[in-house]
Parts: structure tokens; C-alpha cells; sequence
């Protein structure tokens, strides 16, 4: 007999939850099947109740866009208000992916489009933030007249694959290998998230996009928003070369 107590509160708490979790499961079968009895045919021909009366979301688990505001430190990145609230909206929503894939058992080529939309959720995010870092970078720099000379320069209109060549080269971000490759990768896949693209390259059979993607993104999108304040985001206020030669 195990004599832990901790282990037995978290023993009695998992078969509590799996216990809760066939009910919740039985009772969702039941309701469609009242509807499909009542004439329905969900989700061709369906019906709702009104919002009150729906299943309710379990409060505090996604976070406020205020609470997202604050910890990605949105408000020194984006000067418009409205794209603060899109990027924490956006936020908000890789909670909702992640209630999804870690409560509910999807079937085959379905869950890996969870996944997919999921990431490549987290993919916008950071594309947004390391875009608005290097537009503010860009106009910084472009008023020093030795711009065209100095090796960390960002010309506006490359493509972000190449501006992140760049970071790479010169480990702007301070990751490491695995985590640029990462960001590179995630962010090929979702160059490719259109349907007739995916069907060429197969991503679906393949389960580009699962669970170990998901998760290591949610890992970089953090790491990356810190690093972006801490070691490029005062370049839009001062040369980065100085700024630089004192971090090293």
C-alpha cells in the first residue's frame, strides 16, 4: 500500500476526472442523439439553445487579454491599440487550442488540423512581434548614414525567411540551434497551410503538425517575446551595434 499522501490526492484526483470525463462524454452523445431524434441533423441541420443555456466554458482558464497585454509587454511592441488587441486576441485563442487538444479526444486527419491551426496560431503571433521589432529597427537605423554598411541593418522588404537568416547568422534572438530551426520549420508549414498545397506535399498522412510541434512553439512564442525585448526591441531607440558590443 502506498503510504504517500500526495500520490494518493493526485491517484483519487485522476480517476475522479475520469470518471467525470465518461459522463461529460455520454451526456454530449445523448444530446445529439435528442436532436437527430427531434428531426435535427447536426451539424448540417442543427439547432442551439440560447446562450445561457448552452455548456458553459470553465471560467479562468483563458486568460484576459489585459493579463496577455501585460505578460507579452504588447504595448511597447505595437503603438496601435488595435493591433495590441489582436495580438492578445490571438493569445487569448492559443488557450482555447490548448483546452481543446489537451480535453478532448479528436480522431485521425482532424486532430492534426487542431494542431495545425493551433501552431500555426502561434507562428502569427511571433511573426508579428519580430515583424514590428525589425519595422522599428529598420526606422531607427535607415537615419544613420552608414546603414548601408553595417552588417545588422534590415532592409523592410525582405522576406521575414530571409530577415530570420539574418537573426540566425548573428544570434540577435540569443537562441539556440534547435530553437531557430524551429521557428524556421513552423514557419515553413504555415507558408504551406493552403488546401491545395497541403494536399501536394501530404502533411496530413504525414502528422506534420502534432502534439511535440504544438508544444515547442507555445516554448519559443515565450522565449522569443522575452529575447525580442530584452535584446532587439531597444534598438528602435538606439543604434543596435552599441548596444551589442555592451550585452557582449
Amino acid at each position: 500500500m502506498n503510504s504517500n499522501p500526495e500520490h494518493n490526492e493526485k491517484d483519487y484526483i485522476e480517476q475522479k476526472i475520469k470518471k467525470n470525463n465518461a459522463q461529460i462524454t455520454r451526456l454530449l452523445a445523448e444530446n445529439e442523439e435528442l436532436l437527430r431524434s427531434a428531426g435535427f441533423d447536426p451539424p448540417a441541420k442543427n439547432y442551439a439553445l440560447h446562450n445561457n443555456a448552452r455548456i458553459k466554458f470553465p471560467s479562468n482558464y483563458i486568460r484576459t487579454k489585459d493579463y496577455f497585454v501585460k505578460k507579452y509587454k504588447l504595448r511597447y511592441f505595437f503603438k496601435d491599440p488595435v493591433t495590441v488587441s489582436n495580438v492578445a486576441y490571438s493569445l487569448q485563442m492559443s488557450d482555447l487550442y490548448n483546452f481543446i487538444v489537451n480535453r478532448f479526444k479528436i480522431f485521425g486527419s482532424i486532430n492534426t488540423m487542431v494542431y495545425k491551426a493551433a501552431t500555426v496560431n502561434c507562428v502569427s503571433i511571433i511573426e508579428s512581434l519580430m515583424g514590428q521589432t525589425l519595422d522599428d529597427m529598420h526606422a531607427y537605423c535607415a537615419k544613420c548614414k552608414h546603414h548601408n554598411e553595417c552588417e545588422y541593418f534590415f532592409a523592410k522588404k525582405q522576406q521575414f525567411s530571409d530577415k530570420l537568416d539574418k537573426i540566425m547568422k548573428y544570434d540577435m534572438l540569443r537562441l539556440n540551434d534547435k530553437e531557430y530551426q524551429r521557428i524556421r520549420d513552423a514557419y515553413r508549414l504555415r507558408n504551406h497551410m493552403h488546401i491545395y498545397t497541403a494536399a501536394k506535399e501530404n502533411e496530413l498522412t504525414s502528422k506534420t503538425f502534432d502534439r511535440d510541434l504544438y508544444n515547442g512553439m507555445i516554448s519559443i512564442m515565450q522565449q522569443v517575446t522575452i529575447n525580442l525585448y530584452r535584446y532587439m526591441l531597444p534598438a528602435a531607440k538606439r543604434c543596435y551595434k552599441e548596444i551589442r558590443e555592451e550585452q557582449d
